[in-house]
């Protein structure tokens, strides 16, 4: 509409409001016209709608609802829409006026002649089916040489006339002052909106995060899609998310090469927290493109839908395009930021390490944190400085955070291996028989291993289970975590560094399995920032194909679901190791076998 406004020929737009339009459309003429304008759903329609709907009001009364379309039944829209294309077609035939409507809301423009040529037509014929035009609440957006045209002409009726322009659909149509007005105070309400959630963030920093990203921000994800050059207009707002929002998230004040990471999507390393001043352009590019085939049609006032090949032939250029722009993002981003913090960016980009992010805070779930450890964890993701940490380690060494994911004292390490081996065990035990922990292999007698293999008698590994990679065929796994950060890795790929503990897992286990216990081995080494090897994706990706068959969900529900639960076993444990208390236990007093008396004796209990 905004483009058929801006043509030459085009001398104002008419919006048009119906009264309770739902509610009052003519049931009966609805039903026929649908029989022959679509006759593939008139059955079902029928059905639904021939009877008049009894509603229950509180206090025991009944009324019976015999016109409209009810409110939350699915096909109401369908049938809305079908009751009035009898009606577009005669305003279509009667005037020149090119139309759009969505849902009750009409719009015509072209020559004032031709406008109120429509308007007469639908105050007439609306009626019999239902639609009810209200002049009082209906606009005409003129161009300013044509204002005093459209005062005489619509002088009878009650329409409104403006030249500046008006809401439409949302968005804004006329003129870029109007425009920029209506943003500006959008703009506004946002601002104080994400001021707002900032305050509640510092107590719920990850339930806000997650009111930001899977809702807030997308209150203007619409207007980047459907209004032009917003990029200076939206600079408040960004200016509300980076200075206030972010910090009360996170508990960090980044710099601008650290706003730009945040700003890539999760699966890329950032946390979604996007800057709406540089996503303008591209939205609005895209979404255009996108929506091209179907407002080419409007513009031609061409009736059949455009073939939905083409649609998502522009959906898939579309989303390639996109792609490529955040990939060269986050290459910018990447020669930007200094060593430490690329190592950091290529640990959050590995398959599952950011699961966590995107999950919904669920309490019953076990997926909430925390403002602590949800900011601690923000801290790990990025390796920046995490606070209050004590400067000396109870085991004599210096303190930080890559000592304190490997630090023995506690007994941390064990619990987070023992934690992921138990989480891995139980998921196996919902697709597999005769699953055990910790089991005990067979003792050698003759067999001939490979060096460096385990030859003691009390041998153990982690998990068996039967039918995971064959039927009735034995499987064992064997879990590790290592720190990709760790001094002794700081130089190695982390490609380099999974193969290396799965060739070590394999040449300690890997012979002795096949040959003496004749089942399959596989190593699971995971990394301490919830990344995972090569072989431990494969692992995941057959238990998520016999969960999904056994529980009749699509693949890709199941595998989120395991790499959400994988990711928080690994978070908690960092988090454990980074903030759980190293001291010496206390012996504590046994307090269940004391006599009384002589206690009350020997201290002169009184």
């Amino acid at each position: 509409m905004n483009s058929l406004f801006q043509h030459e020929e085009t001398d104002a737009v008419l919006l048009v409001d119906a009264s309770n339009a739902f509610n009052s459309l003519n049931r009966a003429a609805a039903l026929h016209n649908i029989r022959i304008v679509c006759p593939a759903v008139a059955t079902f329609a029928i059905n639904t709608y021939r009877a008049s709907a009894r509603l229950f009001v509180t206090g025991g009364k009944e009324l019976f609802s015999a016109e409209g379309t009810t409110q939350g039944d699915p096909l109401a829209m369908c049938l809305y829409a079908l009751s009035l294309q009898p009606l577009i077609s005669r305003l279509q035939a009667v005037s020149q006026a090119k139309q759009c409507w969505f849902a009750d809301d009409a719009t015509g423009c072209g020559s004032i002649q031709n406008i109120k040529v429509w308007w007469d037509e639908l105050t007439v014929a609306g009626p019999d089916l239902g639609y009810n035009p209200n002049a009082g609440k209906c606009w005409l957006v003129t161009k300013p040489e044509k204002e005093e045209t459209a005062r005489s002409i619509f002088e009878e009726t009650a329409i409104n006339i403006a030249t500046e322009g008006r809401k439409h659909l949302g968005a804004a149509l006329g003129s870029r002052s109007y425009l920029e007005q209506y943003v500006n105070g959008k703009v506004e309400e946002w601002v104080e909106q994400v001021t707002k959630l900032a305050e509640f963030a510092l107590p719920q920093s990850q339930a806000c995060y997650a009111a930001f990203t899977y809702g807030l921000k997308h209150r203007w994800t619409y207007f980047l899609r459907t209004l032009p050059d917003l990029e200076d207009l939206l600079a408040p707002l960004e200016r509300a998310i980076a200075d206030v929002l972010k910090p009360s998230i996170t508990g960090h004040y980044c710099t601008q090469e650290e706003r730009e990471l945040l700003a890539l999507p999760v699966r890329m390393g950032g946390m979604g927290l996007t800057n709406p001043s540089q996503e303008a352009a591209s939205e609005y590019v895209a979404y255009a493109n996108i929506s091209g085939p179907l407002a080419q049609r409007i513009k031609s006032q061409v009736h059949e839908p455009p073939d939905e090949t083409e649609i998502h032939a522009v959906q898939r250029e579309m989303c390639l395009v996109k792609n490529r722009y955040l990939k060269e993002k986050l290459d910018q981003v990447k020669g930007s930021v200094s060593g430490k913090t690329l190592r950091a960016v290529d640990l959050a980009t590995q398959k599952g390490a950011s699961s966590w992010l995107t999950v919904f805070p669920i309490r019953d779930m076990n997926f909430d944190l925390n403002k602590s450890e949800f900011r601690d964890a923000v801290k790990l993701r990025y390796d920046w400085d995490v606070p209050d940490m004590p400067s000396v380690c109870v085991c004599g060494d210096h303190f930080n955070v890559d000592h304190a994911m490997i630090c023995k004292r506690g007994g941390f390490v064990i619990q987070r291996y023992n934690e992921l081996r138990d989480l891995q065990a139980e998921m196996l035990r919902m697709v597999c028989n005769g699953v055990e922990t910790e089991p005990v292999l067979q003792d050698i007698t003759g067999e001939e291993l490979n060096r460096g293999a385990n030859t003691a008698p009390d041998a153990r590994l982690d998990i068996v289970a039967r039918g995971f990679w064959e039927r009735q065929r034995s499987a064992f796994f064997d879990v590790r975590i290592c720190h990709p950060n760790a001094d002794s890795y700081r130089d190695m790929d982390l490609n380099q560094i999974y193969r290396q503990h799965e060739t070590e897992k394999k040449r300690q286990y890997a012979s002795r399995v096949l040959q003496v216990e004749q089942a399959t081995f596989t190593p699971l080494v995971f990394s301490t920032t919830g990344g995972m090897a090569a072989e431990c994706k494969r692992y995941h990706s057959r238990l998520a194909e016999l969960l999904a068959t056994k529980k009749g969900e699509s693949y890709a529900t199941t595998m989120s679901w395991i790499r959400a639960r994988v990711s928080f076993a690994l978070l908690r444990s960092a988090l454990l190791c980074l903030r759980g208390s190293r001291a010496k236990r206390r012996i504590h007093l046994e307090l269940m076998d004391i006599d009384f008396d002589i206690e009350r004796g020997h201290a002169n209990i009184r």
